[in-house]
């Protein structure tokens, strides 16, 4: 719990949120960037996590098929 923490132990908690969030922010545009238009940055920040595990799931099965129908 963040309540019970010293000082400096909150603001390392805070800068590895802040390194979680930038991550995030990352995968997401990713997404956009990769999904070619078909969603926008505000769907991906509409959408459920689970939503969207689901969808690169689906992104990367898609271009394994194409690169495999390549070969």
């Amino acid at each position: 719990m963040i309540a019970s923490r010293q000082p400096e132990q909150i603001v390392k908690i805070v800068e590895q949120y802040n390194k979680e969030m930038a991550k995030l922010e990352s995968n997401y545009i990713d997404i956009v960037i990769r999904s070619e238009g078909s969603f926008s940055y505000q769907d991906i920040m509409t959408m459920p996590v689970n939503s969207i595990q689901l969808l690169v799931e689906r992104m990367n099965n898609r271009v394994e098929e194409i690169n495999k129908s390549r070969k």
